[in-house]
Formats: C-alpha cells, sequence, structure tokens
C-alpha cells in the first residue's frame, strides 16, 4: 500500500512539473492607460514635423507647397534631427528637379526651338517643362543611428511620395555646404487630430502607395 501510495505521489509531482513547464509566461505589465495615450498621442505629434540640419556636397534651394514643389539638386549629405520619431543621425542621397511655376516657361522656348530646327534645345526645353512641372525627386536614407538596417527609400512625383503619410508636404529647405530642413505633413496632422476620439491613421499612413 505504502509502495502504491508513493508512487501515486510522484506520478502527481511529475504532472504538475510539467504543466508548470508548459505554462505561457505571465503578461508583461502594461503602462498605465494615461500614460500610453499621452504617448502615442505624442509619437503622432512627432510624425507632423520634419526638422534637422546636414553638412555635405552639394547645393539645394527647395519649397514645398502640398501640391506641387519648386526645387533643384543633387547632393549627398550628413544628417542630424528628427526623422520617423527618433532623434539621430543619417546619411542621405537626395536628387530633385521640381520648377513649376517656372516650368511654363520652357513652352514657348520649346516651341522657337522646333521652328529653327535646334532640335537639342527642343528636347532640353521639352523636358524641364514636362519633368519640371510634375516634379520629381528620389530620395535615399540609410543608416539612423548607425542602424546598417536602416534604409528609407522615398519617390516622389508631384505630392505623391512613396507613403501615404509624407505626401503634400508644406515647408522648405536650403542647402549650401550645411542647410537646414524644416516641413510639415498635413496627413499626419490630421492623424494627430483625430486621434484624440481614437481613431488611428497609422497603419494606412505608412502603407505604400500602388503606382
Amino acid at each position: 500500500m505504502r509502495r502504491i501510495f508513493l508512487s501515486a505521489c510522484l506520478l502527481l509531482l511529475l504532472c504538475g512539473a510539467l504543466r508548470a513547464a508548459e505554462a505561457p509566461p505571465p503578461p508583461k505589465p502594461r503602462a498605465w492607460a494615461p500614460l500610453r495615450y499621452l504617448h502615442e498621442r505624442f509619437a503622432d505629434l512627432l510624425d507632423v514635423v520634419e526638422l534637422n540640419v546636414a553638412t555635405g556636397r552639394g547645393v539645394k534651394l527647395d519649397l514645398k507647397y502640398g501640391l506641387q514643389f519648386f526645387g533643384f539638386c543633387d547632393h549627398r549629405t550628413q544628417r542630424f534631427g528628427l526623422l520617423d520619431r527618433r532623434v539621430g543621425t543619417w546619411r542621405e542621397i537626395d536628387s530633385e528637379l521640381g520648377l513649376l511655376p517656372l516650368s511654363y516657361l520652357a513652352w514657348p522656348v520649346e516651341q522657337a526651338a522646333r521652328a529653327l530646327g535646334a532640335r537639342r534645345l527642343a528636347s532640353d526645353a521639352q523636358f524641364v517643362r514636362q519633368t519640371g512641372t510634375r516634379g520629381i525627386q528620389y530620395l535615399d536614407r540609410k543608416e539612423l543611428n548607425g542602424d546598417p538596417v536602416f534604409f528609407v527609400k522615398d519617390t516622389v512625383e508631384g505630392p505623391r511620395h512613396t507613403r501615404w503619410g509624407d505626401s503634400f508636404p508644406i515647408g522648405a529647405e536650403v542647402h549650401a555646404g550645411v542647410g537646414i530642413r524644416f516641413l510639415l505633413r498635413p496627413l499626419q496632422l490630421v492623424d494627430f487630430v483625430v486621434g484624440f476620439v481614437g481613431i488611428e491613421l497609422d497603419p494606412w499612413l505608412n502603407a505604400e502607395q500602388i503606382r
């Protein structure tokens, strides 16, 4: 009888140990709800603004006004400032051409060049008229705070950016060896405002546009 009792006790202990090993880990403590809410609102507010300074070769003059932009550059810079809710440094390659409304001046030049048979001038004027009016920009950002995995590629056509949240920006940038950039993102501002009533637009704003 004693052996049966001891065997039963050992079996119960073994079952208890197996259940303890299979039990899921206790949930991590969640932040206090008001603090979590304030953190989310502050993070949404950081998405609205892009402010940074830069050093590097190249010259840039840029003015963005929502639906279009006026700017031209081809530079390689090391930047410091606010990017994707983080403060840090990163490398950036930026090529841009957007000449609206001055691009419309290329139309009479193009027509005159065609009438005179100056094909090269006509081709260049056509390029300035079409590309400068639409506005194009290729922007690569790498190695935020030394992270080799971090890479953001943004292809801009007028108001359209790769991510919806970056579209329709308003701001300016100047660069000549050293420079500064300040931008506001209206769609991110909408996300910040509607967040006060519990509406979250981040999944849509961070999605890439289908081109």
